[in-house]
């Protein structure tokens, strides 16, 4: 089987570099040629739904590109979904494969995220993790996976939670828990939160309740600009530090992402 790689980071390097053990694989260049029965696209996919995410690329890569080299009933393998791209596996017959929706690989993810995260906290102040306090807003797979790690190097957790059922959760693995509603009122003694929840749940109020020693870490996938001047207006130091395992464990993220495809392709 025929594999090209198209766009992505590094880790894609390193996925690309664990299936050419099994399969005849290729990344996309100038010299790319050819049909190939699989084509392999990033995780994240994109970030205006009308172009490949290609960092490492010196040229633009829209999703027509790969028609010109997809084969007849070809296997598109995608970290996420866009309408662009699941029209075009349907007009042309590919079979379409979100590979980010498989949970062992989001729990794999999760888990470099947390590992990174907490490398970022703990090097962030002259202070230490042990014996500070964190808050963590949501409880989904990072949240729950930070917290663990958090709590391991010494840091009392707290985890502010919109529903009753992830508050309790977080209770029963041992850790305090407040409203997403009250963190304000939690917020005076914290000394590092991490942000995991895809919305601005922080405003002016909250920063300014801040101490001025507080580490702020975004993980969720915002814009910068959405918490930032708000954050450094109020003197808090904040880090924006979406997409972890990219930048800080290509290697392990880039295998747990060819894990996923070869259990496909094995089907």
């Amino acid at each position: 089987m025929k594999i090209l790689f198209i766009g992505g980071d590094k880790r894609m390097n390193y996925a690309a570099e664990r299936l050419s053990a099994e399969y005849e694989v290729e990344q996309f260049g100038e010299k790319t040629q050819g049909r190939f029965s699989a084509v392999v696209l990033p995780l994240p996919l994109t970030r205006n739904g009308r172009e490949i995410l290609a960092p490492l690329s010196d040229i633009t890569l829209e999703f027509g590109i790969i028609t010109r080299f997809a084969d007849k009933n070809a296997m598109i393998f995608a970290g996420g979904e866009c309408a662009v791209l699941t029209e075009m596996c349907a007009e042309n017959g590919y079979i379409f494969v979100n590979y980010f929706a498989e949970e062992a690989l989001i729990l794999k993810n999760a888990a470099l995220t947390a590992e990174a995260a907490s490398a970022l906290l703990s090097q962030s102040t002259d202070g230490a993790l042990l014996g500070s306090r964190s808050l963590i807003t949501g409880y989904g797979r990072i949240g729950r996976m930070l917290a663990y790690r958090l709590a391991a190097n010494g840091s009392s957790v707290t985890i502010a939670a919109r529903r009753a059922e992830q508050r309790t959760a977080a209770e029963l693995d041992g850790f305090s828990s407040v409203n997403i509603s009250d963190i304000g009122d939690a917020l005076g003694n914290i000394d590092f939160i991490a942000n995991t929840v895809p919305c601005a749940l922080f405003n002016a109020e909250h920063f300014s309740a801040m101490k001025s020693s507080a580490v702020f870490i975004e993980l969720a996938t915002l814009p910068e600009q959405s918490s930032k001047p708000l954050a450094e207006s109020h003197g808090i130091q904040y880090i924006y530090a979406p997409g972890l395992p990219g930048k800080h464990s290509p290697i392990a993220a880039g295998e747990a992402i060819a894990e996923t495809i070869a259990d496909k392709l094995n089907i």
